[in-house]
Order: structure tokens, then sequence, then C-alpha cells
């Protein structure tokens, strides 16, 4: 006969992946904002009255344009799957 199942192993999971993320959002991510960078944007933000739970991708500034070198080494799309479809039909070209 098997043994039965325990369910101690998955409990002991379970508590500590609660606890790791607890750790992580309680500790970890309110320590972020005393960072440099971090504390920056936030003061910035605040200065400008920007409410972050308001906040769009149009209230923020631009981004600068990718240098000309990146399309040449990024591969967006490989082209040896372009004419593939998930739906077994050959893709329009």
């Amino acid at each position: 006969m098997s043994k039965p199942v325990s369910l101690r192993p998955a409990a002991a999971r379970l508590l500590a992946g609660s606890v790791l993320v607890s750790l992580v959002w309680c500790g970890l991510l309110p320590r972020l904002l005393t960072l440099g960078p971090v504390h920056r944007h936030v003061a910035l933000m605040e200065e400008r009255g920007v409410d972050p739970s308001a906040m769009y991708y149009t209230e923020l500034e631009r981004l600068p344009l990718r240098p000309a070198w990146v399309d040449d080494v990024l591969i967006l799309w490989p082209s040896s799957i372009r004419g593939f479809c998930p739906h077994g039909k050959s893709a329009a070209r």
C-alpha cells in the first residue's frame, strides 16, 4: 500500500513563500524608496503634483529614441518564423 500524503512539506513551502513575499513587500521595497535614483524620481513626481495612482504614460517625459546600432543587434521577430501562424495556416506576407 502507498503511504498517505503528508501536507506538512506543502504547508512549510507555503509559509516560507508567504514570509519571503512579506519581507520583500514590507522590508525591501520601502527601503528601495530611499535609494538615489528612486528617491529623486519620487521627489520629482511629488514636486510636479503627479498622482501616482492616476499616472499614465502621457504624463511621463519622452524616452530618447534608441540608437541605430540597436536595430542591427536586436531581433524583435526572427525571420525564420515570420511565416509561422499558431493556427496551422500560413500567414499572408
